[in-house]
């Protein structure tokens, strides 16, 4: 009767994650919290936080971690979506120091580095933001944000070159990466490479019309402002080039 009772709710507790990964979120919270109250199950209780994280309900998941590290105070993955909502929450130093904590307990968690780097970068902390990146990199050389993030702090020092370097691998891996795109379009203007700038900005303009609207939403997420002299001039100068890549 037990082990009939342990597969049933492994059944679900696979249902519920089903839904998840189908981005049905409030269905997976809904199958989650039936788990909890049936089992106080502590892999529900972490799902449900994911699932929470997911509808933005930002409280009611930091609730159910910190209830879940209580219990499983080894879990990275555990401390690693709390840093997320701490950030989500604009608690950026708290996020920090959980996203931290999460790859000491596990160095070689790719995504961990990732996030972290992130992180550093909201802080303003470049050199910090880069060594993540680039140890997210050693364990997983198909992240493209993370390429993108290595770009962007080189370019917020002024490495200009080096930037180009990243923002293109990061474009190869993912070629509708807009931030990349846009990223790249300004180390091109600082290197005096005018027509590889517009280039890329006619590549986002076919990927995405509305990028003036996108352009101040990206401006004000990286916290980075270029100087005036650098907009690109929108009143029919722009020629339309072909893309080879």
């Amino acid at each position: 009767m037990e082990n009939e009772s342990k597969a049933r709710y492994t059944r679900l507790l696979e249902k519920a994650w089903e839904k998840f990964f189908k981005k049905d979120y409030a269905g997976a919270e809904a199958n989650f919290t039936g788990l909890i109250e049936e089992n106080n199950d502590n892999n529900a209780l972490y799902g449900r936080a994911c699932a929470f994280f997911k509808l933005k309900e930002f409280e009611n998941s930091l609730n159910d971690l910190n209830q879940f590290i209580k219990k499983q105070p080894k879990s990275y993955k555990g401390y690693h979506l709390r840093g997320m909502v701490k950030g989500s929450l604009n608690k950026p130093n708290e996020a920090l120091k959980d996203i931290e904590k999460s790859v000491k307990i596990n160095p070689e968690y790719a995504e961990g580095y990732y996030d972290l780097g992130g992180c550093y970068l909201i802080l303003d902390e470049y050199q910090k933001a880069y060594d993540c990146f680039e140890r997210c990199l050693t364990r997983d050389k198909s992240k493209a944000g993370a390429w993108f993030g290595k770009g962007m702090s080189s370019l917020i020092n002024k490495e200009y070159h080096k930037s180009i370097e990243y923002f293109t691998i990061a474009v190869k891996l993912d070629k509708k990466f807009l931030l990349a795109l846009l990223a790249r379009c300004d180390a091109y203007f600082y290197t005096g490479q005018k027509k590889e700038a517009i280039k890329d900005f006619n590549k986002v303009k076919k990927i995405k019309p509305d990028i003036l609207e996108f352009q101040k939403q990206y401006y004000s997420e990286t916290n980075y402002h270029k100087n005036e002299d650098d907009e690109i001039d929108e009143n029919g100068e722009i020629e339309d080039f072909s893309f080879d890549e």
